[in-house]
């Protein structure tokens, strides 16, 4: 849940300065002459980015986004079917996970990755969804080495986006309601996804949808693995937070996430595997501990309780926060690590995904300005 901060701190961290604005779209004239039908070319372009040492040495998510833009020539000619297979093979499309709420994940990729905005505005980009979709087989095993254990949900966090639901027919509205219902019970009965993938599509399109007879024919009966409970502040005021008895997250999905992150983020260390059960704001301010299960979305309460006080200076154990810059929510919390030349290094939680080692700049979270509380 997206969390506004306006009022809640003031002065923003001052020991580092750094701009983090959002990717620019390649410049070109459109056409519509869509003659590369495989993805190969985008894929391609990938491995030579990632490859590069330019890109395996920048300690910047920013600056390696930027090269991993699709040049101008490709993104203009390729088929809305090879668009859809480039914008799932992007590097940082696994971002999403690393947020809260994985809509705004979405919506910042939809900010800074060119391929997915050119896929938004394609007039025929819910029907090749939607048949993608329905042609696409729910695993039953993960143990191939090349078995794609989260390509299911990456495409329903397509197909549950307004730019593809507000573009099908009647028709096409109960073909995709009839193939959600089908594969979630295919899912719930394989070992390969959890509880938050099988739920997600459910989520993000009652988040985004205007769509009252779709929505109304989405809902569901939830699994109830999560239980509402609260935290308290040093100070002893009380914080909302979700206790979960199991992971949510399957075993095949960790490994898929962990190798996901550990790939894309080379300059950063992972120290723990991906989980569910608790995010970067209760690891920040609730407890460090390997047995945390508890999953915060709001910690304001911590420094607005005065349980911590807001400093411009960045030591070790600190907390820092992480605050969209346009929009004024809260998208992060991390624990500072060390300080050194400036260099301000941080563990922290990322979503449902690993906990890792990293520079200020270098994860999901960009276009921040950062706020930074003692004790």
């Amino acid at each position: 849940m997206k969390q506004k901060i306006v009022s809640l701190v003031t002065s923003v961290l001052t020991v580092l300065t750094v701009t983090t604005a959002p990717f620019t779209a390649a410049a070109a004239g459109k056409t519509t002459d869509y003659t590369i039908k495989d993805y190969a070319a985008a894929e391609s372009y990938y491995n030579r980015v990632v490859l590069s040492k330019s890109w395996q040495n920048s300690d910047d998510r920013n600056e390696r986004g930027e090269m991993l833009q699709l040049p101008a020539y490709m993104l203009n000619r390729m088929t809305t079917d090879a668009l859809v297979e480039a914008v799932l093979d992007y590097p940082y499309f696994y971002d999403i996970y690393a947020f809260d709420d994985v809509q705004e994940g979405v919506d910042l990729m939809m900010q800074t990755f060119n391929g997915v905005r050119e896929l938004a505005d394609r007039d025929d980009v819910a029907s090749v969804l939607l048949d993608k979709y329905s042609g696409e087989e729910v695993l039953t095993d993960a143990s191939s080495a090349d078995a794609e254990v989260f390509r299911l949900t990456n495409l329903e966090v397509l197909l549950s986006q307004d730019f593809v639901t507000t573009k099908l027919d009647k028709k096409e509205k109960s073909k995709f309601v009839k193939n959600i219902a089908s594969k979630m019970d295919d899912k719930i009965a394989s070992p390969v996804y959890g509880d938050f993938t099988n739920n997600l599509v459910f989520d993000l399109t009652e988040e985004n949808s205007k769509d009252s007879g779709l929505l109304k024919d989405m809902q569901t009966v939830r699994d109830g693995k999560a239980t509402s409970t609260y935290v308290k502040t040093p100070n002893g005021t009380k914080v909302a937070a979700t206790a979960y008895s199991t992971e949510p997250l399957s075993s095949s999905q960790i490994s898929s996430i962990n190798k996901k992150y550990d790939a894309a983020y080379p300059k950063a260390k992972r120290l723990r595997s991906a989980s569910g059960k608790y995010n970067c704001h209760s690891y920040a301010w609730y407890s460090t501990s390997t047995s945390n299960n508890k999953w915060i979305n709001n910690p304001s309460a911590y420094w607005t309780d005065k349980s911590y006080k807001q400093t411009t200076t960045a030591k070790a154990g600190r907390k820092i926060i992480y605050v969209d810059r346009s929009k004024n929510t809260l998208q992060h919390s991390s624990i500072v690590y060390s300080v050194s030349n400036s260099t301000i290094t941080v563990n922290s939680k990322w979503g449902k995904c690993g906990l890792y080692r990293h520079s200020l700049t270098n994860s999901p979270y960009t276009n921040c300005k950062y706020y930074c509380f003692y004790r």
